[in-house]
């Protein structure tokens, strides 16, 4: 039987954890972004709305090294889940043994093959028949932490409106050290701004998100007619990018994805560039094949728009360095103001945007040199990826050991 998630001890010093946990000002990193978070906070005062069920389910495999700290920030939440299940996935560590120790209920998956997808697809399947309409189901990455008023603020969303399927969080990168994990940082820092800005939710992160029990038994009842994939699936086990696909499947049954007021979470990032190569390009390889499963439709239209955008966006930057160099060498007189006025602008964009990184990540900004790298390296996982969708070959799925 699943167990509720009991009170505990307080969070464990970082000698009891196997890396340093995230500060309490990485995890408020945001906050000034987020001007909707006091708005929905009164609007529970005014509506006094009882707060639904919420069942965790943490996929996890070999996740020793950060399934505690997992658990703590779910304990620390101003809205406390009913019930907290571990998949504990083909794991060879003692993730299982450390999760009872924190008080969660762990399952066992059995013949798993579908890796992620599956593990989750053998939980919500023995979970969600015993949840009412009311219920929600918070799907979380066994790496990542919450900050304290994640699943409240979620939470109401999903209670003030009723067209929202699913509420995710924004991601911020776990301290580190190093060039690769200094670049990641910064590039999830600029992406959240872009998300609140947007107010949508392009991808149902894996880091967190908020579904309604409803929502899910929805998209396994479509899966083979309406959904691409096996009747009786949550997840997609034929995707190697469920969150994305499962973002896809509840949009064209209608339903909004948006992400949270105030959700933040801090989440692993990949300490060299052969890890980050790897997860990259599963990740771009997944998002085309999804949207070739899908086709062309009102949902993904303006998916397919983006992914247009982002291949003629790396080549437009090509040809702009090509023509500013082009031009500086026939006659740099001339043409040094244009050329330092695009690059001005260039530099005071990059350095706004992750001012909320801290003096370290504006400093990387700064040198112009190590981004303009990384937008290389991304460009080449990019059109690789396209190389690899095309030409239908698989990719190889990186989990990262703790």
């Amino acid at each position: 039987m699943v167990q509720p998630l009991p009170p505990g001890p307080k969070a464990p010093t970082a000698d009891a954890l196997d890396h340093e946990p995230p500060t309490s000002s990485q995890l408020r990193a945001l906050d000034v972004l987020v001007g909707l978070a006091t708005t929905i906070r009164t609007r529970r005062s005014r509506r006094k709305l009882a707060p639904a069920k919420i069942y965790v389910v943490i996929p996890a495999h070999n996740e020793s090294g950060t399934i505690a700290q997992t658990l703590v920030s779910l304990r620390d939440q101003t809205l406390r889940a009913h019930y907290v299940i571990v998949a504990c996935d083909n794991c060879t560590d003692d993730t299982e043994w450390k999760t009872a120790r924190e008080g969660a209920q762990t399952f066992r998956t059995y013949r798993n093959a579908d890796k992620k997808a599956g593990a989750l697809n053998q939980v919500l399947a023995r979970l969600l028949p015993t949840l009412t309409a009311e219920d929600l189901v918070l799907v979380m990455d066994a790496d990542s932490q919450l900050n304290a008023t994640w699943l409240e603020e979620a939470e109401l969303m999903l209670r003030l409106d009723p067209r929202v399927g699913a509420v995710c969080g924004v991601f911020l990168g776990e301290n580190g050290r190093g060039l690769a994990v200094d670049l990641q940082r910064n590039e999830y820092v600029r992406y959240a701004r872009t998300v609140y800005r947007r107010r949508q939710a392009p991808v149902l992160s894996g880091t967190g998100t908020l579904f309604r029990a409803s929502a899910l038994r929805e998209v396994a009842r479509e899966r083979g007619r309406l959904l691409p994939g096996i009747r009786g699936e949550y997840y997609n086990s034929q995707s190697i990018t469920e969150d994305n696909e499962i973002t896809l499947a509840l949009k064209t049954l209608g339903h909004r994805c948006l992400p949270g007021a105030g959700c933040v979470t801090v989440t692993e990032v990949m300490p060299t560039f052969r890890d980050l190569y790897r997860q990259r390009m599963r990740w771009q390889k997944g998002a085309l094949s999804d949207l070739r499963r899908y086709g062309f439709t009102g949902v993904t239209f303006l998916y397919w728009v983006r992914q247009a955008a982002l291949y003629a966006g790396f080549c437009a930057s090509i040809i702009c360095w090509a023509i500013m160099s082009w031009s500086m060498a026939l006659n740099p007189s001339i043409n040094l103001a244009w050329t330092l006025g695009i690059l001005g602008i260039n530099f005071a964009e990059r350095l706004w945007t992750v001012r909320k990184v801290g003096l370290k990540g504006m400093a990387l900004s700064a040198l112009v040199l190590p981004e303009f790298g990384y937008d290389l390296f991304r460009m080449v996982v990019f059109f690789r990826a396209l190389a690899a969708e095309l030409g239908n070959r698989q990719v190889a799925w990186n989990h990262l050991q703790r």
